[in-house]
């Protein structure tokens, strides 16, 4: 059996997201909030089904990389929410529909109790303004109606 690497083992969807905008010349789409918003969505969703597949498929090996790939994976999703400028988040780019911002609420709740377990409070801060924004968004879709 070969030995599972953290580095690599999510590699695929690191790669993933912006590949496919570069491939297909819209890389101007990686400067918008909601792609960018939707990359991390997607990146915590993608990594909990592959965390789930490997630890059936291969508990003993993958339990020694498992809390460093963990690491790295979401290190890499916090990047992206860096890129998204929080004092210029407009109206054009803001969650739609209470479903989608449910989902992201959720997302970024987990994102940030990694970090909180972790002890990284700058990157809990940045990824709580993003939270707040969110959960007032769906209170307000709320209101609206």
């Amino acid at each position: 059996m070969q030995q599972l690497d953290p580095h690599t083992l999510f590699s695929i969807f690191e790669q993933g997201d912006e590949e496919v905008y570069k491939e297909h010349g819209v890389e101007e789409a990686l400067d918008n909030p909601y792609v960018l918003m939707g990359m991390v969505i997607r990146g915590i969703e993608n990594y909990q089904l592959m965390d789930i597949m490997y630890m059936r498929q291969y508990p003993k090996e993958y339990k020694n990389v498992r809390e460093l790939t963990k690491y790295k994976y979401y290190t890499k999703l916090y990047s992206y929410l860096t890129r998204i400028d929080s004092t210029n988040f407009k109206h054009i780019y803001k969650v739609g529909d209470s479903y989608e911002g449910t989902n992201t609420e959720r997302g970024l709740s987990t994102l940030l109790s990694y970090f909180e377990q972790i002890e990284h409070y700058e990157k809990c801060a940045i990824i709580k303004r993003y939270h707040d924004l969110i959960t007032s968004s769906i209170v307000n879709s709320y209101f609206d109606e």
